[in-house]
């Protein structure tokens, strides 16, 4: 587990198998800078079928993009379980890699945040979704 800097807070990730943890590290600042490249080459991590599913929808959703967990939940093939969605994005390892912050909540909320619980986790979110819009990756 590493835990990188961001913005208003920290942010928490599993360090996958095979990488470094500094070299995780410095891709994350790197992105988070606006000069880094993105994470396609990393898998995503284990999980249930589901929560893999939903993992897998949620990287394919475009940079600076949001979308709703009823989506991510259609994309993963079960429309109806817009919760079980939330869970799994609450669950995921890998924030950013797997760009949780680009999922929110019906009406325009923002849901939660799972890279990180303490009291900054939305600041965090808000501050990841204007860093993708302030750029042009």
């Amino acid at each position: 587990m590493i835990r990188v800097q961001v913005g208003p807070g920290a942010l928490d990730l599993e360090v996958p198998d095979g990488m470094e943890p500094d070299a995780l590290r410095a891709r994350v600042e790197r992105w988070m800078a606006g000069a880094g490249e993105g994470f396609d080459d990393i898998a995503t991590p284990g999980g249930t079928p589901f929560q893999r599913a939903c993992w897998d929808a949620c990287r394919r959703i475009p940079r600076g993009e949001t979308r709703t967990y009823a989506w991510l939940a259609a994309a993963a093939g079960s429309p109806a379980a817009v919760r079980a969605a939330g869970q799994a994005m609450r669950r995921n390892p890998l924030p950013i890699v797997v760009p949780c912050h680009r999922v929110a909540a019906s009406g325009g909320r923002p849901g939660g945040f799972s890279g990180s619980s303490g009291p900054d986790s939305l600041a965090i979110k808000r501050h990841l979704q204007e860093v993708e819009r302030g750029s042009d990756r």
